[in-house]
């Protein structure tokens, strides 16, 4: 009986394996992204790590391998067009590499919108007609998923790159201190945001913050006053019945959500507009890989 499938997270620090069995992870391995020299040897270890999970089991258990990458998709979701964060993967053919190691088919899918298969199927958007996913971390990515009767559409545009939210104009001046860095979403709502603020990591930050110190409270609330804006344009121009925040940085949701709301309450252009559902997601890590197994339950 085929039950088993893969999911794969390739995310812009960290890589996520999942072995999933219905709704239920058996398995999960995860490793840093290194330094790696070669695309030969990025593919290599990711190849190691899928074995270490599919070892114990009968392949003929398995349904096929799910993957999510960074970055832009062609319409057919079969190469990867551009990855924003991690150079060494584009020349990978991972439909081509993988299937031809596992003997298993592959189906890929850009991380965030795996991201919001994952929520519509176990996640806070179980029930819910429609969900906007935004992914906080090494990059900014959003998706926007609906059901139509017993079927989760995803969308992706013409060409297969909609949504590139993290690359959305907000500040047309540049970023400040640097006015030749375009001020995108991403510059504000990622990683990019807090190596400008201070030299030390996200984590570091979150974690004096969470201690007290006003000065790394002073960062998130920045950041929340930012995002609130960015989830304003969501409202307005997807209206969904509920947001996700996932990505490493949602983790950090207690420090930012309260000055985000408050910029969402003060600016919405009318009362009558009712505000969604806005939640950190409650599948921690495990989002982006789960969602890349669940392409095969569509």
């Amino acid at each position: 009986m085929k039950d088993l499938v893969i999911g794969i997270d390739v995310g812009g620090t960290k890589i996520k394996v999942v072995l999933l069995r219905q709704n239920k992870v058996l398995a999960e391995d995860l490793y840093l992204v290194k330094n790696f020299k070669t695309h030969r040897e990025f593919l290599a270890t990711l190849i190691a790590h899928i074995e270490l999970l599919l070892k114990p089991y009968d392949r003929q258990r398995f349904v096929g391998i799910g993957i999510g990458l960074p970055g832009i998709l062609d319409r057919q979701r079969q190469s990867l067009l551009l990855p924003p964060n991690l150079s060494v993967i584009k020349k990978i053919n991972f439909i081509k590499e993988l299937k031809g190691h596992f003997n298993l088919p592959v189906r890929m899918e850009n991380d965030t919108k795996a991201m919001a298969l994952a929520e519509m199927l176990f996640g806070s958007g179980r029930g819910k007609k429609s969900i906007f996913v935004l992914s906080l971390g090494t990059g900014v990515g959003g998706a926007y998923a609906w059901r139509e009767e017993n079927k989760i559409c995803l969308l992706t545009g013409h060409q297969g790159t909609a949504l590139e939210i993290g690359h959305t104009i907000i500040n047309i001046n540049g970023v400040e201190g640097s006015p030749k860095t375009r001020g995108e979403v991403e510059q504000y709502l990622s990683s990019k945001f807090f190596s400008r603020r201070s030299n030390q990591h996200p984590a570091i930050i979150q974690e004096a913050a969470e201690k007290g110190k006003k000065s790394a409270q002073k960062i998130y609330q920045e950041f929340g006053y930012y995002l609130g804006f960015v989830l304003l344009n969501i409202i307005y121009n997807y209206d969904p019945e509920i947001i996700v925040l996932s990505g490493g940085l949602s983790r950090a949701e207690k420090l930012f959500i309260r000055p985000a709301l408050q910029v969402v309450k003060e600016n919405i252009l009318s009362p009558l507009i009712k505000i969604p559902i806005i939640t950190a997601t409650k599948l921690k890590d495990q989002t982006g890989a789960i969602g890349a197994a669940a392409l095969w339950y569509q």
